[in-house]
C-alpha cells in the first residue's frame, strides 16, 4: 500500500473519526500533506485549499484542530498556509470600500442636463483596482453615482465618502462623461489599503504593497491568536 494510504488510517485512528463529522477535512488529501513527493504535497494542497472554500467557516475551525494535532511538521506548516489563505479572504472582505482613482473637483454640462454639475475628474486610474478593472480611465468625468448627481457641492468629498462607507465586493453604477458621451459603468469594490492616502511619510517612501501585506499577515495573526485564546 501507499504510504499516503497508511498515513491517511493514522489520521482517521488519531482523530477518532472526527473527520466524518461535522466539517471533514478530505483524509486522504490530508494525508497526501505529508507524503514524500513534494508534487504530491503541492497538489495536495492546492485541492485541500479549493475543498476549504466551499465551507470556509467550518473549514477552518478543522483545519486550527489538525494544525495542533498533526505529528508531521509538514503537515502543520501547510495547514497553516490554507488557513493563511483563507483568513486572506475574510480580510479581503472587510473595511471600507476602494475604487482606486486620484481625482480633483471639476464642473461641465452634462448632455440632458441644463444646469452645470459638480463632477470628479479622473486624474489617475490605479492598477489593478476596481476603477481599471471595471474600464474607467484617467480624464473620465463622473457626473453621477447610482442615482445621485452633484450641485454647487465638492463633489469629490461626497463621492469618497459613500465610497467608504460601503463594503468590499459591493458593486456600484457610475455614469461617466467621456468624449461628450455618458457611459454606465458597474464597479466592484476592492478593499481600501491600510495606507491608501499616504504615499510619503515623514519625507520618505513608503512601500504600499509591503504595507498591505504586513496589514495581512497582522490581521491573520490576530485571528490566530483569537483562536488559540478560545482553545
Amino acid at each position: 500500500m501507499p504510504r499516503s494510504f497508511w498515513l491517511g488510517l493514522v489520521f482517521l485512528t488519531l482523530v477518532g473519526g472526527r473527520a466524518l463529522l461535522g466539517a471533514p477535512l478530505p483524509p486522504e488529501l490530508f494525508a497526501a500533506l505529508s507524503s514524500q513527493e513534494f508534487q504530491e504535497r503541492e497538489a495536495a494542497e492546492a485541492k485541500l485549499l479549493a475543498w476549504c472554500k466551499t465551507k470556509p467557516e467550518s473549514a477552518k475551525e478543522e483545519l486550527f484542530k489538525q494544525y495542533h494535532l498533526a505529528e508531521d511538521p509538514e503537515a502543520q506548516v501547510r495547514c497553516l498556509a490554507i488557513l493563511r489563505a483563507l483568513v486572506f479572504e475574510d480580510y479581503a472582505r472587510e473595511g471600507e470600500g476602494y475604487i482606486g482613482i486620484s481625482m480633483r473637483d471639476d464642473t461641465s454640462l452634462v448632455p440632458g442636463d441644463d444646469r452645470l454639475r459638480s463632477v470628479i475628474r479622473i486624474m489617475v486610474t490605479m492598477p489593478d483596482t476596481a476603477a481599471a478593472n471595471a474600464g474607467i480611465q484617467p480624464n473620465d468625468l463622473i457626473v453621477g453615482l447610482a442615482d445621485e448627481v452633484w450641485y454647487d457641492v465638492k463633489a469629490s468629498e461626497l463621492f469618497m465618502k459613500q465610497i467608504r462607507s460601503m463594503k468590499p465586493d459591493k458593486k456600484v453604477k457610475l455614469k461617466v462623461l467621456r468624449a461628450d458621451a455618458i457611459l454606465d459603468f458597474t464597479v466592484t469594490l476592492g478593499r481600501r489599503p491600510v495606507m491608501a492616502d499616504l504615499h510619503w511619510f515623514q519625507g520618505e517612501s513608503v512601500d504600499l504593497q509591503a504595507a498591505e501585506r504586513a496589514a495581512k499577515e497582522a490581521y491573520f495573526r490576530r485571528w490566530l491568536n483569537d483562536k488559540k485564546a478560545q482553545k
